[in-house]
């Protein structure tokens, strides 16, 4: 089943509804959590400072010749949609549609020139995110059936942040905490970190009910001294 075409399209989304409203602001908006510019403590006390882009999503639409088509979604709108529009579609359309682990391998070899890693993987991402979806409408099957079939009949999952009391409101039975200090601040930042979250997991624990876990996200990797330092506060979490 050949490509017919692969266009950047708007998708209109419909207007987020909570079904529990918050009853304060989300930890992920007021925490400090450790970050790649963590480095650089004019924007280190909040993500917020420097990692919006004003990009967006980017969604893709890729059209097989019978018709069938499937959509795809990835972040870094304006220059992810132009590595699509006018490298990658003009080079799979006319190709096989079904033949995805082909179509992968050749997005990843196109884009070596200008690097397949970063944007260019976003880009791809979307772009293989369709071609699924649209294998998956023209042969009637679930995406999952046709990348081996079903593993679980069920998925564990996980709440990220601080808010545990609501979280357990929702129904979660397992919570990450966000982590504020990272290797930017060093082995003083883990004695940091232990001093503000250790009395944290127990009082969190206190809360919590007895089949909970409880998690903490480095939120980088820990490397050497820093993950030696690191162990004991993930003994005292979980």
């Amino acid at each position: 089943m050949k490509i017919k075409s692969i266009e950047v399209v708007n998708v209109n989304l419909p207007a987020r509804e909570y079904s529990v409203p918050p009853r304060r602001p989300s930890w992920n908006d007021t925490d400090e959590v450790a970050n790649p510019m963590s480095w650089y403590p004019h924007v280190k006390r909040h993500r917020s400072m420097w990692i919006d882009t004003g990009w967006g999503q980017v969604f893709v639409k890729v059209t097989l010749e019978d018709g069938a088509w499937g959509l795809g979604s990835t972040m870094h709108g304006r220059p992810a949609a132009v590595i699509i529009e006018d490298h990658l579609a003009p080079n799979l359309v006319g190709q096989d549609g079904f033949a995805i682990e082909r179509l992968s391998d050749m997005m990843f070899r196109l884009t070596k020139y200008y690097g397949s890693t970063g944007l260019a993987s976003y880009a791809i991402s979307a772009v293989d995110l369709a071609l699924w979806d649209a294998k998956g409408k023209a042969l009637g099957q679930p995406v999952y059936s046709l990348i081996g079939g079903k593993v679980k009949d069920r998925i564990y999952c996980y709440s990220t942040g601080n808010d545990i009391d609501w979280y357990q409101e929702l129904g979660f039975t397992a919570h990450k905490l966000a982590c504020a200090y990272g290797p930017a601040d060093g082995l003083d930042g883990l004695k940091k970190k232990r001093r503000k979250h250790g009395p944290r997991p127990r009082s969190c624990r206190r809360r919590l009910r007895d089949h909970a876990r409880l998690l903490d996200g480095a939120g980088c990797r820990l490397h050497g001294a820093a993950g030696r330092g690191h162990a004991p506060l993930a003994r005292e979490v979980d």
